[in-house]
Protein backbone atom coordinates (compact mmCIF):
# COMPACT_ATOMS: atom_id res chain seq x y z
CA UNK A 1 0.00 0.00 0.00
CA UNK A 2 2.82 2.68 1.14
CA UNK A 3 5.16 1.59 -1.87
CA UNK A 4 1.74 2.20 -4.46
CA UNK A 5 0.99 5.89 -2.81
CA UNK A 6 4.92 6.42 -3.21
CA UNK A 7 4.72 5.81 -6.87
CA UNK A 8 1.91 7.65 -7.24
CA UNK A 9 3.43 10.96 -5.71
CA UNK A 10 6.64 10.07 -7.89
CA UNK A 11 4.26 10.47 -10.98
CA UNK A 12 2.07 13.57 -9.26
CA UNK A 13 5.28 15.43 -8.48
CA UNK A 14 7.12 14.42 -12.03
CA UNK A 15 8.39 17.10 -14.47
CA UNK A 16 11.39 17.40 -17.36
CA UNK A 17 14.49 19.51 -16.88
CA UNK A 18 13.22 21.72 -14.47
CA UNK A 19 16.29 23.38 -13.52
CA UNK A 20 16.94 23.97 -16.69
CA UNK A 21 13.52 25.35 -17.23
CA UNK A 22 13.73 27.47 -14.08
CA UNK A 23 17.17 28.60 -15.12
CA UNK A 24 15.65 29.97 -18.52
CA UNK A 25 12.90 31.58 -17.52
CA UNK A 26 15.78 33.58 -14.81
CA UNK A 27 17.68 34.57 -17.61
CA UNK A 28 15.14 35.89 -19.59
CA UNK A 29 13.93 38.18 -17.02
CA UNK A 30 17.19 39.15 -17.42
CA UNK A 31 19.03 37.50 -14.18
CA UNK A 32 22.49 35.24 -14.52
CA UNK A 33 23.65 34.40 -11.45
CA UNK A 34 20.60 33.06 -9.38
CA UNK A 35 20.22 33.10 -5.40
CA UNK A 36 17.77 31.75 -3.19
CA UNK A 37 15.71 34.60 -3.40
CA UNK A 38 15.80 35.19 -6.89
CA UNK A 39 14.78 31.35 -7.12
CA UNK A 40 11.69 31.52 -4.54
CA UNK A 41 9.44 32.78 -7.54
CA UNK A 42 10.11 29.04 -8.80
CA UNK A 43 10.90 26.73 -5.79
CA UNK A 44 9.11 27.92 -2.95
CA UNK A 45 5.80 25.46 -3.35
CA UNK A 46 3.86 26.45 -0.06
CA UNK A 47 1.63 29.34 0.98
CA UNK A 48 3.29 32.16 2.50
CA UNK A 49 6.56 31.33 0.11
CA UNK A 50 9.99 32.29 1.12
CA UNK A 51 8.20 34.11 4.01
CA UNK A 52 7.12 31.06 5.43
CA UNK A 53 10.82 29.26 5.29
CA UNK A 54 12.30 32.15 6.99
CA UNK A 55 9.54 31.89 9.30
CA UNK A 56 9.95 28.23 9.99
CA UNK A 57 14.06 28.72 10.59
CA UNK A 58 13.55 31.73 12.91
CA UNK A 59 10.80 29.55 15.06
CA UNK A 60 13.00 26.39 14.95
CA UNK A 61 15.98 28.66 15.90
CA UNK A 62 18.74 27.53 13.51
CA UNK A 63 21.72 28.68 13.91
CA UNK A 64 25.36 28.37 12.15
CA UNK A 65 26.30 25.20 11.45
CA UNK A 66 23.60 23.59 12.34
CA UNK A 67 22.92 19.84 10.29
CA UNK A 68 19.29 19.94 8.88
CA UNK A 69 17.23 17.68 7.41
CA UNK A 70 14.32 18.78 4.91
CA UNK A 71 11.90 16.27 4.91
CA UNK A 72 10.06 16.27 1.01
CA UNK A 73 12.60 18.90 -0.25
CA UNK A 74 11.15 19.48 -3.51
CA UNK A 75 13.28 21.55 -5.66
CA UNK A 76 15.26 22.89 -2.64
CA UNK A 77 14.12 26.13 -2.25
CA UNK A 78 14.01 26.17 1.60
CA UNK A 79 16.78 24.20 1.63
CA UNK A 80 19.04 26.76 -0.17
CA UNK A 81 17.44 29.57 1.94
CA UNK A 82 18.61 28.41 4.61
CA UNK A 83 21.59 27.35 4.25
CA UNK A 84 22.55 31.01 2.94
CA UNK A 85 20.81 33.16 5.15
CA UNK A 86 21.80 31.53 8.17
CA UNK A 87 24.50 28.97 7.10
CA UNK A 88 23.55 25.46 7.80
CA UNK A 89 24.30 22.53 6.53
CA UNK A 90 21.52 21.04 4.92
CA UNK A 91 20.48 17.48 3.17
CA UNK A 92 17.04 17.49 1.26
CA UNK A 93 15.17 14.03 0.87
CA UNK A 94 12.59 13.73 -1.56
CA UNK A 95 11.22 10.70 -3.76
CA UNK A 96 11.21 12.52 -7.04
CA UNK A 97 14.45 11.48 -8.99
CA UNK A 98 13.63 14.92 -10.56
CA UNK A 99 13.23 17.15 -7.82
CA UNK A 100 16.46 15.48 -6.65
CA UNK A 101 18.34 16.29 -9.84
CA UNK A 102 16.94 19.64 -10.29
CA UNK A 103 17.55 20.64 -6.51
CA UNK A 104 20.96 19.44 -7.30
CA UNK A 105 21.72 21.78 -10.30
CA UNK A 106 20.23 24.61 -8.53
CA UNK A 107 22.54 24.55 -5.96
CA UNK A 108 25.13 24.47 -8.23
CA UNK A 109 24.13 27.56 -10.23
CA UNK A 110 23.74 29.69 -6.45
CA UNK A 111 27.06 28.62 -5.21
CA UNK A 112 25.84 26.53 -2.45
CA UNK A 113 26.83 23.07 -3.34
CA UNK A 114 29.13 23.27 -0.03
CA UNK A 115 26.02 23.96 2.21
CA UNK A 116 23.49 21.57 0.42
CA UNK A 117 22.77 18.43 -0.38
CA UNK A 118 19.83 16.48 -1.92
CA UNK A 119 18.94 12.77 -1.67
CA UNK A 120 16.54 11.07 -3.81
CA UNK A 121 14.59 8.58 -0.71
CA UNK A 122 11.58 8.09 0.95
CA UNK A 123 10.86 9.78 4.52
CA UNK A 124 9.05 6.74 5.69
CA UNK A 125 12.92 4.99 5.87
CA UNK A 126 15.64 7.65 5.91
CA UNK A 127 18.73 6.45 4.81
CA UNK A 128 20.46 7.78 7.53
CA UNK A 129 21.78 6.85 11.13
CA UNK A 130 20.31 7.73 14.50
CA UNK A 131 20.74 11.02 15.77
CA UNK A 132 22.51 12.48 12.62
CA UNK A 133 21.03 16.30 12.61
CA UNK A 134 20.01 19.20 15.12
CA UNK A 135 16.71 19.95 13.32
CA UNK A 136 14.22 18.63 11.10
CA UNK A 137 12.17 21.11 9.02
CA UNK A 138 9.03 20.33 6.51
CA UNK A 139 6.78 21.93 4.60
CA UNK A 140 3.59 21.18 2.99
CA UNK A 141 4.67 17.25 2.75
CA UNK A 142 2.26 15.55 5.40
CA UNK A 143 -0.54 15.34 3.67
CA UNK A 144 0.67 13.14 1.47
CA UNK A 145 1.29 11.05 3.92
CA UNK A 146 -0.95 8.23 5.20
CA UNK A 147 1.73 6.20 7.60
CA UNK A 148 2.30 9.48 9.74
CA UNK A 149 3.61 7.15 12.42
CA UNK A 150 5.96 6.32 10.27
CA UNK A 151 6.96 9.64 8.92
CA UNK A 152 6.83 11.21 12.36
CA UNK A 153 9.19 7.83 13.43
CA UNK A 154 11.86 8.46 11.32
CA UNK A 155 12.36 12.02 12.28
CA UNK A 156 12.99 11.40 15.82
CA UNK A 157 15.08 8.74 15.52
CA UNK A 158 17.46 10.82 13.08
CA UNK A 159 17.77 13.56 15.60
CA UNK A 160 20.09 13.98 18.44
CA UNK A 161 18.45 14.25 21.96
CA UNK A 162 17.22 17.67 21.96
CA UNK A 163 17.46 18.12 18.67
CA UNK A 164 13.94 19.36 16.98
CA UNK A 165 11.43 18.81 14.43
CA UNK A 166 9.82 22.18 12.74
CA UNK A 167 6.69 22.08 10.71
CA UNK A 168 4.72 24.25 8.55
CA UNK A 169 1.77 22.11 7.46
CA UNK A 170 -1.38 21.87 5.84
CA UNK A 171 -4.34 20.02 8.47
CA UNK A 172 -7.77 19.73 8.05
CA UNK A 173 -9.74 22.92 9.83
CA UNK A 174 -12.98 23.30 11.67
CA UNK A 175 -15.19 23.54 8.29
CA UNK A 176 -16.26 19.50 8.14
CA UNK A 177 -16.88 20.28 4.25
CA UNK A 178 -14.32 18.39 1.88
CA UNK A 179 -11.39 20.55 0.28
CA UNK A 180 -12.56 21.42 -3.38
CA UNK A 181 -9.93 19.20 -5.93
CA UNK A 182 -7.66 19.33 -7.93
CA UNK A 183 -5.28 20.88 -4.85
CA UNK A 184 -1.24 21.24 -5.27
CA UNK A 185 -0.39 18.05 -3.73
CA UNK A 186 -2.99 15.99 -4.84
CA UNK A 187 -5.91 16.09 -8.35
CA UNK A 188 -8.25 14.09 -6.11
CA UNK A 189 -8.73 12.76 -2.71
CA UNK A 190 -6.23 9.43 -3.18
CA UNK A 191 -3.31 11.21 -2.65
CA UNK A 192 -4.13 13.44 0.29
CA UNK A 193 -3.85 12.39 3.89
CA UNK A 194 -5.03 15.52 5.82
CA UNK A 195 -5.26 15.03 9.63
CA UNK A 196 -6.70 17.62 12.02
CA UNK A 197 -5.51 19.96 14.61
CA UNK A 198 -6.00 17.41 17.63
CA UNK A 199 -4.72 14.19 15.76
CA UNK A 200 -1.75 15.56 14.63
CA UNK A 201 -0.55 16.87 18.14
CA UNK A 202 -1.48 13.71 19.21
CA UNK A 203 0.24 11.29 16.58
CA UNK A 204 3.64 13.92 17.08
CA UNK A 205 3.26 13.64 20.90
CA UNK A 206 3.15 9.22 20.08
CA UNK A 207 6.18 9.67 18.40
CA UNK A 208 7.91 11.00 21.69
CA UNK A 209 8.07 14.78 20.57
CA UNK A 210 7.26 17.78 23.27
CA UNK A 211 5.48 20.61 22.21
CA UNK A 212 7.70 23.69 22.16
CA UNK A 213 5.23 25.56 19.80
CA UNK A 214 1.43 25.25 18.02
CA UNK A 215 0.17 27.97 16.04
CA UNK A 216 -2.42 27.76 13.46
CA UNK A 217 -1.36 30.39 10.88
CA UNK A 218 -3.86 33.26 8.88
CA UNK A 219 -4.29 32.38 5.64
CA UNK A 220 -2.56 34.86 2.59
CA UNK A 221 -4.26 38.18 2.01
CA UNK A 222 -5.82 37.89 -1.53
CA UNK A 223 -4.24 38.36 -4.60
CA UNK A 224 -5.20 41.85 -6.11
CA UNK A 225 -7.37 42.10 -8.95
CA UNK A 226 -5.33 43.20 -11.59
CA UNK A 227 -3.05 40.19 -10.67
CA UNK A 228 -6.40 37.57 -11.80
CA UNK A 229 -5.57 35.64 -14.90
CA UNK A 230 -1.61 36.16 -14.43
CA UNK A 231 0.50 33.08 -14.85
CA UNK A 232 1.64 32.06 -11.75
CA UNK A 233 5.59 31.10 -12.40
CA UNK A 234 5.12 27.97 -10.15
CA UNK A 235 2.93 26.57 -12.89
CA UNK A 236 6.67 26.17 -14.53
CA UNK A 237 7.29 23.93 -11.64
CA UNK A 238 3.52 22.55 -10.87
CA UNK A 239 1.60 22.16 -14.42
CA UNK A 240 -0.59 24.01 -16.05
CA UNK A 241 -3.55 23.98 -13.93
CA UNK A 242 -1.30 25.02 -11.05
CA UNK A 243 -3.09 28.06 -10.45
CA UNK A 244 -6.41 26.49 -10.27
CA UNK A 245 -5.15 24.38 -7.51
CA UNK A 246 -3.80 27.33 -5.79
CA UNK A 247 -6.78 28.75 -5.89
CA UNK A 248 -8.44 25.95 -4.53
CA UNK A 249 -6.19 26.04 -1.74
CA UNK A 250 -6.67 29.77 -0.78
CA UNK A 251 -10.88 29.21 -0.97
CA UNK A 252 -10.09 26.44 1.88
CA UNK A 253 -8.01 28.16 4.10
CA UNK A 254 -10.78 31.12 4.05
CA UNK A 255 -13.85 28.94 5.19
CA UNK A 256 -11.99 26.63 7.11
CA UNK A 257 -11.75 23.51 5.19
CA UNK A 258 -8.16 23.55 5.70
CA UNK A 259 -5.79 25.61 8.12
CA UNK A 260 -1.76 25.98 8.49
CA UNK A 261 -0.13 25.08 11.06
CA UNK A 262 3.44 25.81 12.46
CA UNK A 263 4.58 23.86 15.22
CA UNK A 264 7.95 23.09 17.03
CA UNK A 265 8.72 19.81 18.61
CA UNK A 266 11.57 18.77 20.39
CA UNK A 267 13.30 15.00 21.40
CA UNK A 268 13.97 15.04 25.35
CA UNK A 269 17.29 14.57 25.60
CA UNK A 270 20.65 16.79 26.38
Amino acid sequence: MAEDVERALAAHYAGERLAERVLEALRGAGVATPDPQALARFDQLHVHGPRATRDLAAAAGLQPGDRVLDLGSGLGGPARMIAAEVGCHVTGVDLSPEFVRSARILAEACGLADLCEFVEGTCLALPFPDASFDVAVTQHVVMNIADRARFWGEAFRVLRPGGRLACFDVIRGPNPAPPPYPLPWARDPALSFLLDEEATRQGLEAAGFRVERWEVVPPPAPPPPSSAGKPLPLALVGGDDFAERARNVAAALVDGRLNLLLAVLRKPGA
